[in-house]
């Protein structure tokens, strides 16, 4: 039954838990509870083959193949002429060595330095401490979903961005393959400046950056992507639903895990901050959660120097002191009650960043999920921080401070 329930939640789409969530544990604490289950059953009934193909379902569920090829093995043991598990056990095989398989029909000497997770000849190589070499792009996209390695599965301790390549290893590439290297050099750098990225996707509300938030993590599509993104860089996307066409939106934002504490329920209690805007060019389900193909944007850069940019810096400084008045008047108000932690005037991002201050000028007013959709999509700061004036001289006596 966990093994079932596991499997379910994996298969469940993106759409169906958008229109109808659930609550309960998720995939992985089915399987492992399912594995339970399956190695008791061996326990008592080891001379039959099915205990041991149960056990090997729920070990490749929890990703543990070579326990799950044992599992099978010693199935064989006990019935050797089972079909079902040298069925298993032959698909086993064949998807475990995919990565390591023939790409092509034609084997060059370049084979023996291509990535196994792009096909590609590598690319600034880097090698893993259980002895398996990757492109560190690719390293580094696969450890979003976890830390482990992407050929053996040993849990890996390392921070891909950061971690040195194989000096030895690229230069024998750039030695023996120029022209080959010079053109994956070339894609990694036309990649890089358009800033493509892939991004697991929370979708709840629209977030804008500076924005900080607490979310209760009870779905178990969710869980399952908490659990991944904390043994990975512990940033999401958060997006919201567009009223205007009843679909995800078209851009959202990136959020950063500040605290997360596991609760004895299987739930997670977030602590999250916006970062960085980005949209949306196409997305997919992976194990019942949205995962997005994205690239980042800003707003419009203004030379510095210029007449605008002076102006700009200018308006910011007006809407700076009129916030700074608005935020003491609303600290005397509330000054009984622990939320004047909250109004913070330290906190305020100088007015030499136009854009980030205009973020955190926005997150100071009450706004409709619509119009912070609409400000997240602007790339105007001026604009920005013009429609805030209005809105913070207008809610002046009252201070609507969210």
């Amino acid at each position: 039954m966990q093994y079932r329930i596991s499997q379910v939640l994996r298969e469940r789409s993106a759409a169906d838990s958008e229109y109808q969530p659930l609550n309960g544990l998720d995939p992985t604490t089915h399987a492992e509870l399912a594995l339970k289950d399956a190695e008791k059953v061996v326990i008592t009934h080891g001379n039959s083959p099915r205990p041991y193909l149960l056990k090997a379902y729920t070990l490749i569920l929890l990703e543990r193949y070579q326990e799950a090829r044992e599992s099978l093995l010693a199935g064989l043991q006990v019935d050797p002429l089972s079909h079902i598990l040298q069925t298993c056990l032959s698909d086993l095989d064949r998807n475990t060595n995919a990565a390591a398989g023939a790409r092509c029909p034609r084997l060059d000497r370049t084979d023996d330095f291509e990535c196994t997770l792009c096909f590609k000849l590598l690319f600034k190589p880097v090698t893993t401490p259980c002895g398996h070499t990757f492109c560190r792009s690719c390293l580094h996209q696969a450890m979003d979903h976890g830390n482990k390695c992407p050929m053996c599965r040993t849990v890996l301790f390392i921070g891909p961005k950061t971690y040195p390549i194989s000096v030895t290893l690229s230069n024998i590439i750039q030695k023996n393959f120029p022209e080959e290297y010079a053109e994956r050099r070339s894609e990694h750098e036309n990649m890089t400046y358009a800033g493509i990225d892939l991004m697991p996707l929370f979708v709840m509300d629209v977030v804008l950056p500076c924005q900080k938030m607490a979310l209760n993590i009870f779905e178990p599509r969710y869980r399952l992507m908490v659990r991944r993104i904390m043994e990975g860089n512990h940033r999401m996307g958060m997006v919201a639903i567009d009223s205007a066409t009843g679909t995800v939106a078209d851009c959202g934002c990136e959020v950063e895990i500040l605290e997360c504490e596991p609760l004895p329920d299987g739930r997670f209690y977030l602590e999250v901050e916006g970062s960085r805007r980005f949209r949306i060019l196409r997305s997919w389900d992976e194990d019942g959660y949205r995962v997005a193909e994205i690239e980042w944007f800003q707003d419009v850069s203004l030379p510095e120097g210029s007449q605008e940019r002076r102006d700009l810096i200018e308006r910011a400084n007006e809407a700076s002191e009129l916030a700074r008045t608005c935020i003491r008047r609303t600290r005397e108000t509330i000054r009984p009650v622990g939320r004047a932690r909250r109004f913070d005037l330290e906190s305020i991002p100088g007015p030499q960043d136009p854009e980030k201050f205009s973020f955190w000028l926005v997150n100071l007013i009450n706004l409709r999920p619509s119009d912070k959709l609409e400000l997240l999509r602007l790339c105007d700061t001026r604009e920005r921080i013009s429609l805030s004036l209005r809105l913070l001289s207008n809610a002046e006596q009252g201070c609507r401070v969210q």
